[in-house]
């Protein structure tokens, strides 16, 4: 494939994220509720779908956020009851993030309004479809860790625990 169609081809693959990432955010106002924390507080949260525990470096890594922002952002939600600090038994410099029981419940709060969110905006779906989105979407998640993890940030973004 030439630059000019590959550039092409990658323009359009980057306009359809944006287009889906829009919807979804659409989708977050949680039909007029509003949510206690902001929405950047909600991401930090939302790291926690995958990892029990994770460090701050990683979450402004994640967040794409300066390692001092990460902290302040870190120091809020404990002081919210939503998470718990602690040093790594291993290395005292890494501080490791957990979420407490009340940061579960809010985080539980959270994917089940965006499980609302996205079934709602997928209702019309046949059963057939939802199978072939769901599986071009576990490719596409696929196709971007592997490359992630050939450009050598597979630590910067994959793995948020140390």
């Amino acid at each position: 494939m030439d630059n000019s169609v590959s550039d092409q081809l990658y323009f359009k693959i980057y306009l359809n994220l944006q287009r889906i990432f829009r919807c979804l955010n659409i989708g977050r106002v949680f039909q007029g509720e509003s949510l206690p924390i902001t929405i950047t507080q909600m991401r930090a949260l939302s790291l926690f779908n995958e990892q029990t525990v994770v460090n701050i470096t990683d979450i402004s890594r994640s967040l794409g956020m300066s390692l001092q922002s990460a902290t302040n952002l870190i120091r809020r939600l404990e002081l919210l009851g939503y998470l718990e600090r602690s040093k790594n038994k291993k290395d005292k410099r890494v501080s490791e993030v957990r979420l407490t029981s009340k940061g579960k419940k809010r985080l539980g709060f959270f994917r089940k309004g965006e499980l609302s969110t996205i079934q709602r905006l997928l209702d019309g779906l046949d059963p057939f479809e939802g199978k072939v989105l769901n599986e071009a979407l576990t490719n596409a998640s696929l196709l971007f860790e592997k490359a992630i993890i050939e450009s050598g940030q597979e630590h910067d973004s994959l793995n948020t625990s140390e």
